[in-house]
């Protein structure tokens, strides 16, 4: 694919996609939400919302024997919005809460989804996850955010291009501070570990299907899309719709494939990555 082109990331590979001793990691940005308050925005919950009855329409099709063989683990970001909101983990709280009521209505044990099983440790929440959060520079008190506010008049759009696309890395490096490379570099970590989950999963639970659904960022899928999928320069722009993501499949023997867009693209490990010892 050519480089320097517009993309826009849509929901529509936010659909099950894997069989029998399969995982598919969904990668989804949460919903709008309000800037001020940090609560999510009524319509943008409302396309979450369909969004799921989509998913799970799609999930009646499957046969009682093959539900009672279908698993989910929903974790995301802990980020927090104004007034202590956590855009993700309310926005994947709405996909735990739909899947556990279809599998309530259909008699399948909601302890199948891992969340909700008392042998886990999640509490029946979502689990809150430190590497789907959004750039570290509103958190690390590098004083790169206000480097680049000082610099462009504010978080305007010559900010975040200029983050995007690394054009102060090296200044960025002088603070320590993590750049668009550092944040693929840790979503990347992050997919080897629930590799690695899935792996010793479907060796306790063999002939089941997985899903581990991921909320997360447009800061986080942006780059991950235009590096590991699309192979695009920083400088293109990808575009990520909220409640928009695309999913992951590892099949039985690890291979793993991208589903983008409704298109399927191939996938590869960077090499000598180092895993991260935390969800």
């Amino acid at each position: 694919m050519e480089n320097n082109i517009e993309f826009s990331v849509n929901s529509s590979s936010i659909t099950p996609l894997i069989g029998f001793n399969e995982t598919q990691l969904v990668f989804q940005r949460h919903c709008a939400y309000d800037k001020e308050s940090g609560g999510l925005i009524s319509e943008s919950v409302d396309e979450q919302v369909k969004i799921m009855q989509s998913f799970i329409h799609e999930l009646k099709k499957m046969s009682i024997n093959d539900l009672k063989n279908t698993y989910f683990l929903f974790t995301a970001s802990n980020t927090i919005s104004g007034n202590q909101f956590k855009r993700c983990v309310l926005t994947t709280s709405i996909a735990m809460d739909m899947v556990k009521q279809f599998f309530s209505e259909n008699h399948i044990p909601t302890s199948h989804i891992m969340n909700l099983n008392e042998c886990s440790n999640y509490q029946g929440k979502v689990h809150e996850s430190r590497q789907l959060v959004e750039p570290k520079m509103f958190t690390d008190s590098s004083g790169y955010l206000e480097y680049l506010k000082e610099k462009h008049g504010g978080m305007n759009a010559s900010f975040w291009i200029d983050f995007e696309e690394d054009l102060s890395k090296e200044k960025r490096e002088q603070l320590h501070s993590e750049g668009p490379d550092q944040i693929v570099e840790r979503t990347v970590q992050y997919v080897e570990v629930l590799k690695h989950y899935s792996r010793v999963f479907h060796s306790k639970f063999p002939n089941s299907r997985l899903f581990i659904w991921c909320g997360t960022h447009y800061d986080l899928i942006s780059p991950f899309v235009k590096q590991c999928v699309l192979g695009l320069n920083k400088s293109s722009v990808v575009t990520v719709n909220y409640c928009g993501g695309l999913s992951l499949l590892i099949d039985e023997v690890g291979f793993v494939t991208t589903h983008l867009n409704g298109a399927r693209y191939p996938f590869c490990f960077p090499e000598n990555q180092q895993l991260h010892r935390h969800f």
